[in-house]
């Protein structure tokens, strides 16, 4: 009877150990970050104008900022960690930050294992090359060599032109503009907004038309509506402001040319 007992009593315990742990686990991005002050906010270090280093190593581009004004909204300070390509999702997944502000395109496949605020701006899909190449992407077909990132979207937007497209891929952008300017590859795939800052610093290089438009937004844990609810809600806020044109303006040196949350307006009751 007393062994019974016991393991009642170990049963319970196990039983109310078990819930605690659902309950931590339950807990949302937005209530750690309320209960810690800290937002591990994932950003590019390669992707200027989005996301870059200045020599001084401060985090500079318009997903800093866009994370500072979230982090702001919250009332603590951002921690700001490296992203790339690769390892922006498993780094949401792990915890390892807590929103990825950065040039993600919300695809099918990435949605499934993550999930996605409002689109946050637009961008295009062009090719860097250098210059006296041809501006036109269709040209940039097989033998040509491409680069890209690992992990980035790229080649896929690319394949609808060239099925058969070859390509090398690397870390960092950073990486493949070298590749670039050493002859190794013919293109990098990339965003207009970063081709246009490598095309600055570089002046022997340039970039083609665009191929694509490309919707980008942040990306959260998977079924964290709380904290994808937060950012959403802020984003818009920051439009009504006018703080995200601000901002917009600032580094990509124009308005945008879109509407933040769709080309209606705003999300009813946003004030």
């Amino acid at each position: 009877m007393k062994f019974l007992k016991a393991m009642a009593g170990v049963l319970a315990s196990v039983a109310l150990l078990a819930l605690g742990a659902q309950t931590a686990s339950a807990e949302s991005t937005l209530e750690k970050i309320k209960r810690t002050g800290k937002f591990l906010a994932g950003v590019r270090f390669d992707y200027p104008p989005i996301g870059s280093v200045d020599r001084d190593g401060k985090n500079i581009g318009f997903g800093v900022d866009i994370a500072k004004a979230l982090a702001e909204k919250l009332g603590v300070e951002p921690t700001f960690v490296q992203t790339t390509s690769k390892n922006r999702i498993p780094l949401l997944q792990s915890g390892g930050i807590d929103a990825d502000v950065g040039p993600t395109t919300p695809t099918k496949e990435r949605d499934e294992v993550v999930d996605f605020t409002i689109v946050y701006y637009w961008d295009e899909a062009v090719i860097l090359t250098r210059k006296g190449e041809s501006t036109d992407p269709k040209d940039f077909g097989p033998p040509k060599k491409m680069a890209t990132t690992q992990g980035s979207y790229f080649a896929d937007y690319f394949r609808r032109l060239f099925a058969n497209a070859e390509y090398t891929t690397f870390q960092e952008y950073s990486e493949a503009v070298i590749a670039l300017q050493q002859r190794k590859v013919d293109g990098v795939l990339i965003n207009r907004f970063a081709a246009t800052e490598y095309a600055k610093r570089f002046p022997a290089l340039q970039y083609t038309t665009s191929y694509v438009r490309d919707p980008i937004a942040i990306g959260v844990r998977e079924d964290d509506s709380k904290w994808r609810d937060f950012i959403n809600f802020t984003l818009q806020e920051l439009w009504v402001s006018g703080k995200y044109q601000a901002i917009f303006q600032a580094h990509f040196g124009y308005a945008p040319d879109f509407q933040l949350w769709s080309a209606y307006g705003l999300q009813p009751g946003i004030k």
